[in-house]
């Protein structure tokens, strides 16, 4: 309405310009007559230029051009509805023209009532009101976000937004916010809340792509030699931290590779902590079933019947009703449970090997000899409610990520307990000192200790190697050191040294209880002294006094203070020579373990240099890790790790090369991992010796 104001302000301009060039030569009558035409005229233009302005609006808006709402006057809202006086005088007409103009900028200038909201979001760059809502709930409402020229460009966990183009419902009647899924929020950061590594902090995918940690979670989940590297990596993986950069893109393949690692380690315990916090979704149904059955297993019964009693009421997947009746048995809903499974049967469920567990489980009677080939994993869960043991042939039937699950059921056939207790081992989920104690609970016969070596011998796989042990633990003749030795050289060869030979310094130690067997290795009786010395030192080189009862112990005692020192920081040059370790300089280096001055030339001249043949590792890799620790990624840096040492064995690989990867470590703020590589790869050359050249003896 500028222009109406401007034409008013003229044409006042107009009349007092006139009248002072003729008020002095005219008279009064004739100038109240030109007074008259002036106003007239005024008031003639005014009324012109409104109706201008009014035709053109309706023009614009009949023909689906744009229209400027904030150029045309609005109603003022402090007052009522009912329309304004028209204007009995000129003067009038001016004033309520200003008047309007007035209100109008007035009210584009108050708060809450600006409509251009894309304008004013770009100024304060955040919407506070915008309620996301919890990941669950909105998991399931399939948000169009398909924008193409509004752009989210970041969408955090806190549910803040930060974008430079955003429709508000209220305005433009659109839901929509952005590109991604409103369910994928968040869902990057999901993960254990403490691990156990004090070490590590929320930070440790920090300059670290979302893209690159998808790849190499994939290509590190093929599991190593280093068991302390594993550790650490599935440490990093199962953390609950803050996620990297770009996550929210690819949250849902992020988690992905994070669950199949996790699985492929038998990380039950993680796995179950990460699931639990998926939203509902499809995607995430067998990670729904998989934590269900997990918790029936470990007994943690109302976790489990809390899902299932939601999911029953949703759908008809056997699985659920099935589940539904062991969580009415288990909670002791017998009528409850007998419906249930009524119900099944009436809507043409075949499952004759179910139906038998829960009338045994229901009405206490033994039911028919369950059929092996179709166990599955309901049939387990209610095996194990209705504590009848559980075979070996169902473990076969439960996915990798069952590994740490299995070993707490409680009822278990001796041979499946002696399995898994193996596999719970080899993965580092169980300790040495606990596995001993499930293998002699086991309930298993004792085997004849040598036709138990024997079959070591030909084959060591997971039950001979449980019930070997087994059979030497229980073995209490004068000799049975003398098979000690013999099994394990066996294990080691089997690959399975660093695993066992701590349980076998287990029972080295626990036979010199015997007076007459600490008598015989005293004075060497058996001639076996010196490779049982060895085998402890490598084990417990700290325990010196039970060295020291050994006769021939001198290779041992080396050893010993040799291992003692790498955990210390400081190793004596004469042991390094005394044992020929000069080739692994470079590893007590990186490992920051101090080897002392020499006189190398001399060392040279006198022949101490030894030629080996060593695996390299890939230099591409190793530039990788170094890079990446140089630019502290720690995440990074760890599943490179894992991912080098995926395929060899750590005796067989340049020790030039796995330095590379403990300076790597300790760089990153890891010494405790590095210190322990590095005392990996020594006592995996030691024990290679002891196959080599020390069990000689008790071979012949």
């Amino acid at each position: 309405m500028k222009i109406c104001r401007n034409s008013a302000y003229i044409s006042h301009q107009m009349l007092s310009s006139v009248l002072n060039i003729v008020g002095s030569s005219l008279s009064n009558d004739r100038l109240g007559v030109i007074r008259k035409v002036v106003v007239r005229l005024n008031l003639f233009v005014f009324l012109t230029l409104l109706l201008l302005v009014i035709l053109m609006t309706a023009s614009n808006a009949q023909q689906n051009a744009p229209v400027n709402l904030l150029a045309v006057s609005p109603v003022d809202i402090k007052v009522g509805r009912s329309d304004p006086k028209e204007p009995s005088e000129i003067d009038q007409a001016v004033d309520q023209i200003i008047k309007s103009d007035e209100v109008n900028s007035n009210f584009k200038n108050e708060p809450g009532s600006n409509l251009n909201v894309i304008q004013g979001f770009k100024t304060t760059g955040e919407i506070n009101d915008l309620n996301l809502g919890p990941l669950r709930e909105i998991e399931n409402s399939e948000v169009d976000a398909s924008i193409s020229n509004e752009a989210v460009e970041s969408l955090t966990i806190d549910d803040e937004i930060t974008s430079k183009s955003v429709r508000v419902r209220g305005v433009y009647g659109s839901s929509k916010i952005g590109r991604r899924k409103i369910s994928d929020v968040g869902l990057a950061a999901i993960g254990v809340g403490e691990t156990g590594n004090s070490q590590l902090d929320s930070l440790i995918w920090r300059g670290t792509s979302a893209r690159n940690a998808i790849f190499l979670l994939g290509k590190a989940a093929i599991s190593g030699e280093s068991q302390v590297i594993k550790q650490l990596a599935y440490e990093v993986v199962a953390r609950q931290t803050v996620p990297p950069s770009g996550a929210n893109d690819v949250a849902a393949d992020l988690v992905k590779v994070r669950l199949e690692f996790l699985a492929n380690g038998g990380r039950s315990s993680d796995l179950a902590a990460l699931a639990s916090q998926l939203p509902e979704a499809k995607k995430w149904a067998n990670w729904r079933r998989w934590l269900v059955e997990h918790y029936l297993m470990t007994r943690n019964d109302n976790a489990a019947c809390n899902i299932v009693s939601k999911k029953i009421t949703q759908t008809m997947e056997p699985f659920w009703h099935k589940s539904n009746v062991i969580c009415q048995a288990v909670k002791g809903n017998v009528s409850g449970a007998r419906f249930a499974a009524d119900i099944m049967l009436a809507n043409g469920v075949n499952d004759g090997l179910f139906f038998d567990l829960v009338d045994e489980v229901l009405d206490g009677k033994p039911s028919k000899d369950a059929d092996i080939s179709k166990l599955d994993s309901a049939h387990i869960v209610l095996m194990d409610v209705a504590n009848r043991p559980i075979p070996i042939e169902g473990l076969s039937v439960l996915p990798k990520q069952m590994a740490e699950t299995v070993m707490k059921l409680k009822f278990l056939e001796p041979d499946a307990r002696m399995v898994s207790t193996f596999e719970g081992l080899k993965r580092g989920l169980i300790s040495h000192r606990q596995a001993g104690k499930l293998w002699r609970n086991a309930g298993l016969e004792s085997d004849d200790p040598k036709t138990a070596l024997t079959r070591l011998q030909n084959d060591a796989d997971a039950l001979t190697t449980a019930s070997t042990w087994r059979a030497l633990d229980a073995d209490k003749g004068p000799d049975r050191l003398a098979f000690v030795a013999k099994a394990v050289k066996a294990e080691i060869a089997a690959g399975n040294g660093p695993m066992m030979l701590p349980l076998y310094g287990e029972l080295i130690r626990n036979a010199l209880g015997d007076e007459s067997v600490a008598s015989a290795m005293q004075f060497d009786d058996l001639d076996i002294a010196p490779d049982l010395a060895y085998v402890l030192a490598i084990c417990r080189p700290n325990d010196t006094a039970t060295l020291k009862a050994f006769g021939g112990n001198g290779r041992a005692l080396l050893v010993a203070k040799l291992l003692q020192g790498i955990s210390r920081g400081s190793i004596e040059p004469t042991v390094i020579g005394a044992l020929g370790m000069w080739h692994m300089l470079s590893i007590f280096e990186a490992a920051g373990v101090d080897y002392g001055a020499a006189n190398w030339l001399d060392l040279a001249k006198s022949g101490t240099m030894s030629k080996r043949t060593a695996v390299s590792l890939s230099p591409v890799l190793l530039m990788a890790v170094t890079t990446a620790a140089e630019n502290n990624r720690i995440a990074e840096t760890v599943l490179l790790s894992n991912w080098l040492l995926s395929d060899v064995t750590l005796d067989k690989t340049n020790p030039a090369d796995l330095s590379v990867i403990i300076s790597s470590l300790v760089q990153v703020g890891q010494p405790e991992a590095a210190k322990g590589l590095a005392l990996e790869i020594v006592k995996a050359e030691l024990m290679q010796r002891l196959t080599d050249m020390v069990f000689d003896a008790a071979q012949s």
